[in-house]
C-alpha cells in the first residue's frame, strides 16, 4: 500500500511539473511599467476602471477587458446581487474556458497579492481549479461610505502579477460599481 501512495505522488508531482515546464516562455518587453496603472475617477457611482500592460485577444478584446464588461452588465442587470452571485455570472461567461470554482473570501491573506488585503465586508474569489492558470479574480463587497478609490489602489499597489510559480499574468483590471469592486490578474486571452 505504501508503494502504490509513493508511486501516486510521484507521478502527481511529475505531472505538476510538466504544466510548469510547458508554459510560454517570458516576453521580452520592458515589463517595468506593470505596476503602473491608469488613472481613475473619483465617484463611486460610475465606473472606474485601471489596467496594466493587457494583451489584446484575436478579437481585440482582452480577457480582463470581456470579464469587466461582463461585470458591468452584472450589475446593471442586478445591482443587489451577492458577490458570489456576480462571481458565478462571470465564471459563466463563454471567455473563460477553464473550469472554475468559486470560494467565499475573508479580509487577510489573499492569493495574488504581496500584502493582507481587508477593508471590505464581503468577498468572493473566482479562478481555476487548475493553478498553472495565470488568474485570479476577486468581487468585493465593501461597507456604505467606504473609499472606494483607496482600496482600489490597495488592490493594484498589492497585485503580484507573478504570484503563480509557474506563470505570470499579462494584465491586471480593476473597475468599481458604488461600493463593489471587481479585480482580475488573468491572461491576455482566454485561458
Amino acid at each position: 500500500m505504501k508503494k502504490i501512495i509513493a508511486l501516486l505522488l510521484a507521478a502527481i508531482l511529475m505531472l505538476s511539473l510538466a504544466a510548469c515546464a510547458e508554459s510560454k516562455p517570458e516576453a521580452t518587453e520592458d515589463t517595468s511599467s506593470s505596476a503602473t496603472t491608469a488613472p481613475t475617477e473619483t465617484t463611486t457611482e460610475e465606473p472606474t476602471e485601471a489596467t496594466t500592460e493587457p494583451s489584446v485577444s484575436t478579437d481585440g478584446e482582452t480577457l480582463g477587458q470581456t470579464l469587466r464588461a461582463a461585470f458591468l452588465d452584472a450589475m446593471d442587470t442586478n445591482p443587489e446581487a451577492t458577490t458570489l452571485e456576480i462571481a458565478e455570472t462571470l465564471i459563466g461567461n463563454p471567455a473563460i474556458q477553464f473550469m472554475p470554482v468559486t470560494e467565499p473570501i475573508v479580509p487577510g491573506y489573499l492569493s495574488g497579492f504581496t500584502a493582507d488585503i481587508d477593508g471590505f465586508a464581503e468577498g468572493t474569489m473566482f479562478a481555476p481549479m487548475i493553478g498553472s492558470i495565470a488568474f485570479v479574480g476577486y468581487i468585493f463587497r465593501l461597507d456604505e461610505g467606504a473609499d472606494v478609490d483607496a482600496f482600489m489602489q490597495t488592490l493594484t499597489g498589492s497585485a503580484d502579477p507573478a504570484w503563480n510559480i509557474c506563470v505570470t499574468a499579462e494584465e491586471t483590471v480593476v473597475d468599481h460599481v458604488g461600493n463593489t469592486v471587481f479585480f482580475v490578474m488573468c491572461p491576455g486571452e482566454a485561458a
